[in-house]
């Protein structure tokens, strides 16, 4: 009897965010907690090293250290391009070209595989491509919420990889991307903030429809509502997309690393986000890479709560794998 393979489920340090900045835990505690996660190690390179975006001789010997006494793998690097980061202009590409290029390095220095890039990145990607393949590292655009599988920017992307035609380019979905509805939680801070029920109910229909976020906003500032509230809709459409699991599978060649965003758990679920469908699609398309919890909820037991959200991920490995 042969047994199916499955992908690899880790932790993601983002997930530790509250507790990190907080000085409730240590760099190392987060190392020696992801040897109870899975033991996959993802980071996000100006979230947990100095230096960013180099990597600086001492943080790669902390870190090695770490992954070899707690025998942790490291998963995803999260790079940056950040072109707004000047206060007069965007950068160019030629300027984003060269910030990512340390980035790419530290992460082969500290053992990554996988390097995550924005979108933005995009401008330099075919340049990056050749640095990637002597790297001996994958990069990956990250589908965050609003760039859903259909959307405008994500069909672009996927053109230029496709164009491209290197190994060394591809995607990572986040699960925020894969949403049936959007939290309680996301819905009581519009009402925290003055938004009437039935604007409320208006962008929740709007949601479900799969209007462009950027629809919404313009008639928001057409009838010339609270800028507040225009900021509410950016963060609805930002934290929930309307794909369909399914969607990943003409994709599976270009997937590269998996992000499990999760906002809460009720009853060892997360109410808004198909993740029955997700892993149900990643086991039928051979996926055998990582997905890195990633909780994006209020301050509680990241802990508990990245366990509980794993938990969750391996039943219903356990569900579609049964012979």
């Amino acid at each position: 009897m042969t047994t199916q393979p499955v992908f690899n489920v880790g932790i993601s340090f983002h997930s530790f965010s509250h507790n990190y900045v907080s000085y409730q835990y240590s760099f190392e505690d987060m190392m020696e907690k992801a040897a109870q996660l899975g033991g996959g190690v993802e980071i996000v390179g100006p979230s947990h090293h100095r230096g960013f975006p180099e990597v600086t001789d001492e943080f790669e010997r902390v870190f090695k250290s770490a992954v070899q006494r707690y025998g942790l793998t490291p998963t995803s690097y999260g790079s940056y391009a950040d072109p707004f980061m000047l206060p007069d202009r965007d950068l160019t590409p030629d300027e984003i070209y060269e910030y990512t290029i340390p980035q790419l390095k530290g992460a082969a220095r500290l053992g990554f595989p996988v390097v995550r890039l924005q979108y933005f990145a995009a401008v330099a990607a075919e340049r990056l491509v050749p640095v990637a393949e002597k790297l001996n590292i994958w990069m990956g655009y990250e589908l965050h919420s609003p760039l859903t599988i259909e959307s405008k920017t994500t069909q672009e992307l996927i053109a230029q990889i496709k164009r491209i035609s290197s190994e060394r380019l591809g995607l990572i979905p986040d699960c925020g991307i894969f949403a049936r509805s959007v939290s309680e939680n996301h819905i009581n801070s519009g009402r925290k903030i003055g938004i009437p029920g039935e604007i409320i109910q208006e962008v929740l229909e709007l949601w479900d429809k799969s209007t462009p976020v950027d629809d919404v906003i313009a008639d928001f500032r057409a009838r010339k509502l609270d800028e507040k509230w225009v900021s509410w809709v950016d963060m609805v459409w930002g934290g929930f997309g309307r794909s369909e699991p399914s969607a990943m599978l003409p994709l599976k060649e270009y997937i590269k690393h998996v992000h499990g965003k999760f906002y809460t758990l009720v009853d060892g679920d997360e109410p808004n986000l198909r993740y029955e469908d997700v892993v149900k699609t990643l086991l039928e398309m051979g996926y055998t890479g990582w997905m890195s919890t990633e909780y994006e909820g209020a301050p509680t037991d990241a802990f508990a709560i990245a366990k509980a959200h794993q938990d969750m991920i391996k039943r219903y490995i356990q569900k579609y794998t049964k012979n």
